[in-house]
């Protein structure tokens, strides 16, 4: 894919830890195999990994030997940018007054961080969580931001997630975070 049609991805600490460094099956479906594979597929297409100050301590703390090569090989070839998106931060607040639980409200804080840079940037998110998705969908009536926001999670789609980045990680319907949460989570409460 050309740099010119390469799109601003959001990738999650989740993915790098998971990226493991053991004994990588290329044809593999654990998950680590299957989050290097997405990792391989987003630099194979030079589509842009999006960090803010928040994510990449999180990459640098909890990433695989793998991840860091990954991101050391992806800051070289210019193929990530830095975008806090401060200015969505005004959307926490009425985003987490959607959800009836303490506990739900401090797991979409913590991570907060991923909608504000995917917010600025792409707007799309690639994870491995799946509480994460849920709980921005139940804000989404609340806070219409957030139904701008496309996601991705390696877990629950298995290999369609990188057979998606490679083809031009496109924003499809079927992945507006409140449709994504619909279709694939109403089977995993």
């Amino acid at each position: 894919m050309s740099r010119r049609n390469s799109k601003r991805l959001v990738i999650d600490a989740c993915i790098s830890f998971e990226s493991i460094d053991r004994k990588f099956n290329p044809m593999g479906s654990n998950p680590g195999d299957l989050s290097r594979k997405c990792l391989d597929a987003v630099r194979e297409e030079n589509h842009i990994a999006v960090f803010n100050r928040l994510l990449r301590r999180e990459w640098r703390d909890h990433a695989s030997r793998y991840a860091t090569e990954w991101l050391r090989g992806m800051d070289r070839k210019n193929l990530t940018a830095d975008v806090g998106g401060e200015e969505f931060s005004i959307l926490l607040e009425a985003a987490c007054g959607c959800l009836a639980h303490q506990a739900h409200r401090a797991a979409l804080a913590k991570d907060f961080h991923l909608v504000q840079s995917a917010l600025a940037s792409g707007q799309t998110i690639l994870s491995n969580e799946v509480e994460f998705p849920r709980f921005v969908a139940n804000a989404c009536s609340a806070v219409p931001e957030l139904a701008w926001l496309y996601y991705a999670n390696r877990r629950l789609e298995g290999d369609a997630c990188r057979l998606w980045i490679k083809a031009g990680a496109e924003k499809e319907a079927n992945r507006r975070i409140d449709r994504w949460a619909e279709t694939h989570l109403k089977s995993n409460p």
